[in-house]
């Protein structure tokens, strides 16, 4: 690997003096850093090369800040069809491979000495009698139905593939990944999903029903949210808003055809490196 994108984020990286640690540490190693013209005064100074069009030649995307700014470039990964690694600079970083004081780790990348893995994204598209509305991000964690204002009750109806259908009066109904199972899901009460268990994970938020348990659908399925109630629901996308949602239209969520392709240095399982984030947000030594 000889060329990577490094996006930064400066809300986190205060005058990107991580990314620039990071241009620095790349150049020395013998990979071509590229960064976007907007930072360019940074970072050219550490070797870094200006690029306005996103190169076509890079091979790999470095991320500086936080699971938010991981999923933001997911769209550029997906795009242009390169793994994308996550230098953690949020609190946790679930998404992130690399700790800002363990950057030698990315001597790895030049031997090879690293996996690929694909992570399961997910389509959605609002669809009415009149109108089909496809969102063009792929969700890396989830899509969420919800209120339109984020108050009262959402009435809805769940259906799959085969036509079995769940009603649910809630505040929102998530549909997660794999990966978004440790995300909104986890803190709305449900279950965490290996990564690699081909699914999509739905758990209702605050169900006002004794039908409150979180249900995981084969990712072969195609799932339909159905508003049934007299006011408009949200559709959002990795916490994005995408589309309003009258009462009768629907919201198809499906898994992509495309994957997010992530580098890994951890020879740990998916469990391990939970754990240990989790122990990182709850402080416990």
């Amino acid at each position: 690997m000889k060329k990577a994108v490094i996006i930064p984020n400066p809300k986190k990286d205060a005058e990107l003096r991580v990314s620039a640690i990071l241009a620095e540490k790349l150049f020395k190693i013998g990979i071509v850093p590229y960064i976007d013209s907007d930072y360019g005064s940074y970072l050219v100074p550490k070797g870094a090369i200006v690029y306005s069009d996103f190169p076509e030649d890079a091979e790999l995307i470095i991320v500086v800040g936080g699971d938010g700014s991981v999923i933001d470039a997911s769209k550029y990964a997906v795009l242009h069809d390169v793994p994308i690694l996550g230098v953690n600079l949020g609190k946790v970083g679930y998404l992130s491979e690399v700790e800002p004081d363990n950057l030698d780790v990315l001597d790895r990348l030049l031997d090879g000495d690293y996996k690929i893995v694909e992570k399961l994204l997910l389509s959605a598209e609002l669809r009415s009698d009149d109108r089909v509305l496809r969102c063009e991000h792929l969700a890396v964690n989830d899509v969420v139905i919800s209120h339109d204002d984020y108050f009262g009750i959402a009435d809805f109806t769940l259906e799959n593939d085969l036509g079995d259908r769940v009603k649910y009066r809630a505040d929102s109904v998530i549909i997660s990944t794999p990966a978004g199972s440790t995300a909104y899901s986890l803190s709305a009460g449900g279950p965490i999903v290996a990564h690699n268990v081909n699914s999509m994970l739905v758990t209702p938020v605050c169900p006002h029903s004794f039908f409150n348990r979180s249900i995981i659908f084969d990712a072969s399925e195609s799932l339909t949210v159905r508003n049934i109630c007299e006011q408009n629901l949200k559709i959002s996308v990795d916490g994005r808003s995408f589309a309003t949602m009258a009462n009768g239209e629907s919201c198809i969520v499906s898994a992509s055809k495309k994957k997010l392709k992530m580098i890994t240095f951890s020879e740990n399982n998916m469990f391990s490196t939970l754990f240990k984030k989790m122990r990182i947000l709850e402080d416990i030594k």
